[in-house]
């Protein structure tokens, strides 16, 4: 027999919410693991507690180098949003440059 599904509100009991801040955030970084593992992606998770303390995964690479590229890539999607229709597919081209950069610099690191 399958679980209950769980109805999304704030859990009131402060020992409960604590309880399942723990048991979700250690699921979700296993997530995050297998996900690298299995599908051979780049990840970066970052969870900050109530109280304001950090949890954070990356794959083997740095945290710093995902969040760079991260960065590059989503200035780039910025700047295509951003700009007129008939100038588009230049910056398409730019993205597809910055996206074959960060592959490049993942196999380089592989």
């Amino acid at each position: 027999m399958g679980r209950g599904r769980v109805q999304l509100k704030r859990i009131e009991n402060k020992i409960n919410r604590q309880v399942t801040f723990s048991k979700r955030r250690a699921g979700l970084l296993k997530k995050a693991h297998e996900i690298s593992i299995l599908c051979d992606a780049e990840v970066a998770l970052i969870v900050f507690s109530h109280k304001g303390k950090l949890f954070e995964y990356s794959t083997d690479s740095c945290m710093e180098k995902i969040l760079e590229r991260y960065e590059r890539y989503s200035y780039a999607e910025r700047q295509l949003v951003a700009t007129e229709p008939e100038s588009q597919a230049l910056h398409g081209r730019r993205i597809r440059v910055i996206e074959s950069q960060g592959a490049a610099e993942f196999g380089a690191a592989a």
